[in-house]
């Protein structure tokens, strides 16, 4: 019987936990430990609704002790962190216990990515909207731009002296790709309904010249243009400069080009492993581990690499030239396999790798974007990506919560808080 343990409890490391706690023989493991910095687990997906004012930004988070009946034989290690990785050993040292070593059989990373805003000078005074705790101050800019727009008109400013909110990707990949087009869908509706749309420009900005699965661009383009959202693509920054006299900022180009005078800068940091994956030489030079598509075992040269898994946004996994996207169902599903392949479930188990993705556009409409990689799983050489993309003009905020719903049911139960933010006129 086989000791695992799994670091990260974000989608990954749970739907790896989940599954061995829900579906796998009790017979092929001795003992699963999930560890964790923090001892709550949230939905990127639900902070827009904190943002835009539709609910607190506590009811994003669920306080992981609440899912122990959901997680029978699961040892959660909460409020610690990693010190280090021992792959010769096959050991992790914690910070809670630095002198007791936990050993493991079968290693599971899932600690998901960091943003670096390091390598851009001027990009750590943004926003960083992969950050949880950088909520509070999205809500901040919308409802600071809202009162200066509205004291503009109020005292007859020029029609021209626009606020502005830019949304600027520094690196692709990047976890969530529709995420950064969601918040100016949403920063849109939110404006429109405190009436000071007009007063507002919207710019997302990209080094690539389209982020998003090729099927999806017209859709967005069309989204895009409706919402008069302006999309500069092809854009590498150089750096950020704050004004904090005039609490504005302006991004640069390397091409010469730039924002100037924003008055709110949400930033898509660059992603890349943590540290301690680092220091164990599990990374590669893009800062990601680098992982069989088939199996997710990790595909570097470290001592007893065949015990070592990496599942979620912290897997570099590429399928016919093009990155596997980084989302969280993708992450449950990797953790859903890696615990069937750990315990040994045998041919009843039939993997699907099919994503959902919802790009909320307001109004209660949505883009829902599913990348297929199932294919690419079950024959890593010649398996062929797919997706499919719709346009959910009506029932596509529905499909959403629906979507949040059904991980929050997962893990905490029927008897679990439901997420419910208020509707919108």
């Amino acid at each position: 019987m086989s000791r695992v343990v799994i670091v990260g409890a974000g989608f990954g490391g749970l739907g790896c936990a989940w599954t061995f706690a829900n579906q796998v023989s009790k017979e092929s493991v001795s003992s699963v430990v999930v560890v964790d910095s923090k001892d709550w687990f949230t939905i990127g997906g639900t902070w827009a609704y904190a943002w835009s004012d539709r609910t607190p930004v506590a009811e994003t988070k669920w306080p992981l002790v609440d899912a122990k009946p959901r997680l029978p034989g699961v040892e959660l290690r909460l409020n610690t962190s990693v010190v280090s990785i021992d792959t010769a050993g096959k050991t992790i040292t914690l910070t809670d216990r630095p002198d007791e070593p936990v050993p493991y059989d079968y290693l599971v990373l899932a600690p998901g990515v960091v943003g670096d805003p390091s390598s851009i000078p001027g990009l750590d005074k943004c926003v960083d909207m992969y950050s949880q705790s950088h909520v509070e101050r999205q809500k901040a800019d919308l409802q600071r731009i809202v009162q200066t727009a509205k004291a503009n008109a109020a005292n007859r400013v020029a029609a021209e002296k626009k606020q502005t909110l830019a949304i600027i990707i520094a690196a692709t990949p990047y976890k969530c790709p529709v995420a950064p087009f969601e918040a100016a869908f949403i920063a849109d509706d939110f404006f429109r309904r405190h009436g000071v749309r007009d007063a507002v420009d919207i710019t997302v900005s990209a080094p690539v010249l389209w982020p998003l699965p090729d099927p999806a661009k017209a859709i967005f383009e069309r989204y895009l243009a409706e919402k008069d959202v302006l999309f500069l693509p092809c854009k590498t920054i150089k750096n950020v400069e704050t004004n904090e006299a005039e609490n504005s900022t302006s991004v640069f180009f390397e091409d010469g080009t730039c924002i100037t005078g924003a008055s709110a800068v949400w930033a898509v940091y660059p992603q890349t492993a943590p540290g301690f994956i680092k220091q164990a030489g599990l990374a590669n030079l893009s800062g990601f581990v680098p992982a069989n598509m088939g199996t997710n075992k990790v595909s570097n040269d470290v001592p007893n690499a065949d015990s070592i898994f990496c599942v979620g946004d912290c897997a570099g996994l590429s399928a016919s030239g093009k990155p596997h996207p980084k989302a969280g169902e993708f992450a449950w599903q990797m953790g859903e396999m890696v615990a069937h392949a750990i315990g040994n479930s045998g041919p009843e188990y039939v993997h699907s790798r099919l994503g959902a993705c919802i790009a909320e556009c307001g109004g209660g409409a949505g883009v829902l974007v599913a990348p297929d990689f199932t294919a690419c799983v079950a024959d890593p050489e010649n398996g062929q990506p797919s997706a499919t993309i719709t346009d959910k003009k009506q029932g596509g905020e529905e499909y959403k919560l629906q979507w949040v719903g059904k991980y929050v049911g997962k893990l905490f139960g029927d008897e679990g808080r439901k997420f419910a933010p208020k509707a919108v006129a």
